[in-house]
């Protein structure tokens, strides 16, 4: 693939992450300074992995919080929580999700989700 475009594509993709989570993460950015290349890779499997499908973009950011909030990753939940609140969910459906994690992963992994999720509120709260 040539360069330049292989350059924009990587720019292109980057910016799209960024207005999904408000920013570009600092794995991610880490990445694309010391492998731009495996950053592009990462970027487009993310973008194949989350665009609407037979489940949509807001449900996939949903079950993502769920598993990062299961692994304990509070990081990684706000940024899936804002993904999914930007491509739709509203806080009940989010609290939603929240409640189930009570029986499947337990109380420590329904704090992690909510506390996230308080997080992104508050943090939108701010930029208003």
């Amino acid at each position: 693939m040539d360069g330049d475009k292989s350059d924009t594509n990587l720019e292109r993709s980057l910016k799209n992450f960024s207005r999904e989570f408000g920013r570009v993460l600092d794995p991610v950015a880490f990445l694309n300074k010391k492998n731009p290349n495996l950053c592009a890779t990462f970027l487009n499997l993310h973008e194949l992995t989350l665009n609407d499908g037979l489940v949509s973009k807001k449900q996939k950011f949903m079950i993502h919080a769920a598993i990062t909030a299961a692994q304990h990753d509070r990081q990684a939940t706000v940024m899936h929580i804002t993904g999914a609140i930007k491509a739709g969910a509203t806080q009940d459906e989010l609290l939603e999700v929240a409640y189930t994690l009570i029986p499947a992963a337990g109380m420590p992994c329904f704090a992690v989700f909510i506390g996230a999720l308080e997080q992104v509120i508050n943090q939108t709260k701010r930029q208003r």
